[in-house]
């Protein structure tokens, strides 16, 4: 856009004073479309800020490409309902004010296209900034929403001819916009073949070296036949351990000693099956290799002319020519597929365990339940059937359970830590005198369509437990953290 052309197109927005502004659509993050309609006629005001080509024009109206963001919205509320008032453009800058008229207030859209620093501004009766989409090109401007808008100084017309053309400048600008769009997409699309290309062809590169490889073991393959049947004849010098044995080859004429590498960690009597079976696989993998490797030959000559021909730019026609010259299962995916990243595969949310872990004075784990469904599963799902359950009596509170190892019994002052964490998760907390069952979770029972956390308890001990403050503060401050409960001693 030139200055010239800011001021055709200011022109042609000045010619539709009295029409009104309908609403705003968003084509992409930085493209806007003011749906501006008079009595028999109807554009769509286009205000593009971003590459490859910032600009504002007269289009056809057409359906909003995207769903309107944040942003839109609260342009279309300032805007919507608006009628056109005038125009102008910024002498020698390509700069140019809208003025629109709503409920008896003016405010004045401006639009500067400065390449990179393009921005829009709405800018209210009082010449404030009501809204501008890039902040940080407002900031730099130090024209930021709610500070005063200090439009662009008019300039000395620069050097160089302004375009000359048939028609409307919207149509003109519009036809610059299309071409520009269509240069870039055609070199977007080149860097996406020539990644693609590159890529395939480093793969197929190592793909035919390892084929390479496969074949020349089959001479190894020979070898260990041979070592095999060496080994079989004299069985009886393989010790275990060793790393390699000499045998004797009476195949040769004068016999001579042979000296054949072994495998340490294999017994003597898988020895000789050992070399029989890496016999096996490679000749099994020369057979495949064999097969396969004159059509990965025929590929990297195919991906290594393509990329040839991608060196340097290339149209659109050309392009497709490199594309159809491919193999066909070479061919390449849908334009979206190139551009996206492998997927990352995001670490699961771990599931937070409907208990808490605690560390007893003599370094047992104790679990105490979150709720009555923690309840329910650290008794009847977690516990083991050794596992002593307590429980403060005639109270309701949290499940206590301390895993106990088979043929070990809960230490005295990891039994009173379990009761007094017990009394602290019940009704009872503050009691100073309270009464804790225990006993062996194979003797607790869950009654048939009983709620969550109730449970009967077959027969038990019963523990009579002051209050113990420090007790209590030492445990609470025991409570593992998520993946480091301490292991049961």
């Amino acid at each position: 856009m030139t200055p010239g052309l800011m001021a055709e197109i200011a022109r042609e927005i000045d010619a539709r004073r009295g029409e009104q502004v309908r609403s705003v659509h968003q084509d992409d993050p930085l493209g806007f479309r003011l749906d501006v309609r008079g009595r028999t006629t109807r554009a769509d005001l286009v205000i593009h800020l971003g590459a490859p080509f910032p600009r504002v024009h007269f289009a056809p109206p057409r359906p909003a490409l995207l769903t309107p963001s944040p942003l839109a919205n609260t342009l279309r509320a300032l805007l919507k309902g608006a009628r056109v008032d005038g125009a102008r453009a910024t002498p020698g800058e390509r700069a140019l004010a809208i003025e629109l008229v709503r409920g008896g207030e003016t405010v004045t859209l401006w639009v500067e296209l400065f390449g990179g620093q393009s921005n829009i501004y709405v800018v209210d009766a009082e010449g404030c900034v009501a809204l501008t989409p890039r902040g940080d090109v407002a900031k730099r401007r130090a024209t930021g929403k709610g500070l005063p808008f200090e439009a662009m100084p008019e300039r000395a017309p620069r050097g160089g001819e302004e375009p000359t053309f048939e028609g409307t400048a919207s149509a003109y600008v519009a036809a610059l916009a299309a071409s520009a769009t269509g240069a870039r997409e055609t070199a977007s699309a080149q860097t996406r073949v020539r990644r693609f290309v590159k890529r395939k062809l480093a793969g197929s590169r190592k793909a035919h070296t390892q084929l390479e490889a496969a074949l020349l073991r089959e001479a190894e393959a020979d070898e260990l036949h041979r070592q095999g049947e060496l080994l079989r004849g004299a069985f009886h010098l393989i010790k275990p351990g060793m790393e390699r044995v000499i045998v004797p080859d009476y195949s040769r004429d004068p016999p001579e000693e042979v000296e054949i590498e072994l495998d340490p960690g294999i017994a003597p009597g898988e020895q000789i099956a050992h070399c029989f079976k890496r016999e096996r696989k490679y000749r099994r993998t020369a057979v495949e290799a064999r097969k396969r490797l004159g059509v990965m030959a025929g590929d990297v000559d195919a991906l290594e002319a393509a990329a040839l021909a991608l060196q340097d730019d290339i149209d659109d026609e050309a392009l497709a020519a490199v594309v159809e010259g491919l193999p066909e299962h070479l061919r390449l995916p849908a334009t979206k597929e190139l551009d996206e990243p492998a997927p990352v595969r995001r670490k699961e949310a771990v599931r937070a365990k409907p208990w808490h872990a605690y560390t007893s004075a003599d370094g047992w784990r104790i679990l105490v339940g979150r709720d009555a469904r923690g309840n329910d599963e650290l008794t009847l799902k977690q516990a083991g059937p050794g596992d002593l359950f307590l429980h403060v009596r005639g109270a309701t509170g949290s499940h206590v359970i301390v895993p106990t190892p088979r043929g070990k019994t809960v230490p005295r002052d990891t039994l009173l830590d379990a009761a007094e964490l017990a009394c602290h998760f019940s009704e009872r907390r503050a009691a100073e005198h309270n009464e804790v069952d225990y006993t062996p979770k194979r003797y607790v029972r869950k009654p048939r369509g009983a709620p969550a956390g109730l449970v009967r308890v077959e027969r038990s001990k019963t523990l009579t437990l002051r209050l113990d403050e420090a007790r209590r503060a030492r445990l609470l401050a025991s409570r593992a953290r998520p993946g480091s409960h301490p292991e049961t001693t």
